[in-house]
């Protein structure tokens, strides 16, 4: 049995390690559009480290991973949810980072989301897709051998940004263990599930665990805002109210329409290599990079008229 204290120490792990290296997709395109490609290889990779525990699956009596057919309406949601990500300026992972560093704009964020989600439950429009069980056959030990190649390459070649890489394959890791345990642990799984519950009588809210995991991510978070001074409490101003419901609104929107946010997608689907999934995160990556360059078009605009 898996005790829920280990899990519970997963989960701070993971969060004071994503608040330590800067874990956002967002962020990860913005780098990329500067030539700097570290950070968003390494969130696009981390996910497959849960083939170490591939072996595992079986003896749990479930597998968490499946394989979803394509849907026009998964890479569109996965747009939208990208649009909302660059808006809010985090995705979903970094903005329970950044709530936890004291930024309290990002509780607007949650509530927009879980809003989004509430809506699509409302208009049932979600995708309904019929998964298939998943069959690894070589691909674990293709993938892990690869993500060790590779590890020891920017160990060699970047030794500068070998925390970043180091921490962020961590991440994937203790995810992978975490599955094990609650395979419905991530934030926007929690999120999708309290919508459920609020929608409908007869479906349980997020059990215990799930709470308690959650709280324990946030607490970690936390710890690592602390432990490098990033702890600054920001206040939602007046004129930021829309912004950030609106922001998590797009998110909550967009990532039920894709099955799930980009957690869910990385760490959970995307190993799985499902046509699903890979179109999700063509159309998040699309969609981050579209609201990056639009913003900067209306703030060089912004200044131009002054």
């Amino acid at each position: 049995m898996f005790p829920v204290t280990i899990a519970l120490i997963i989960a701070a792990v993971i969060g004071y390690t994503a608040q330590v290296t800067g874990l956002c997709m967002v962020r990860g395109v913005s780098d990329w559009t500067k030539s700097r490609r570290l950070r968003l290889t390494a969130i696009l990779m981390a996910g497959f480290w849960i083939y170490l525990f591939t072996p595992l699956i079986d003896d749990h009596g479930h597998s968490f991973l499946a394989v979803y057919p394509f849907h026009w309406l998964i890479p569109l949601g996965g747009f939208v949810f990208g649009v909302g990500a660059a808006i809010n300026g985090a995705c979903s992972i970094s903005t329970a980072t950044r709530f936890a560093s004291g930024d309290l704009r990002m509780a607007l964020t949650m509530m927009g989301w879980l809003a989004g989600w509430v809506l699509l439950i409302i208009t049932d429009v979600e995708p309904e897709l019929r998964s298939t069980p998943y069959q690894p056959g070589l691909l674990p030990w293709i993938a892990v051998g690869a993500l060790i190649l590779v590890s020891i390459l920017v160990y060699w070649k970047f030794h500068d940004r070998w925390r970043l890489w180091s921490g962020i394959m961590l991440v994937g890791i203790f995810a992978g263990v975490l599955f094990l345990y609650e395979p419905a642990w991530s934030p926007s799984d929690f999120v999708r599930d309290s919508g459920l519950n609020l929608m409908a009588d007869n479906l349980p809210p997020p059990s215990l665990p799930r709470v308690l995991i959650l709280l324990a991510m946030l607490l970690g978070m936390t710890a690592g805002a602390w432990r490098f001074r990033r702890f600054r409490w920001v206040l939602p101003a007046i004129g930021e109210t829309g912004k950030h419901l609106g922001s998590g609104l797009l998110m909550g929107v967009g990532s039920a329409l894709a099955l799930g946010g980009n957690d869910f997608q990385l760490l959970l689907a995307l190993p799985a290599l499902s046509p699903a999934s890979l179109s999700a995160i063509a159309g998040m990556l699309a969609g981050i990079w579209s609201g990056q360059r639009l913003a900067r078009h209306r703030r060089r605009d912004h200044s131009t008229t002054r």
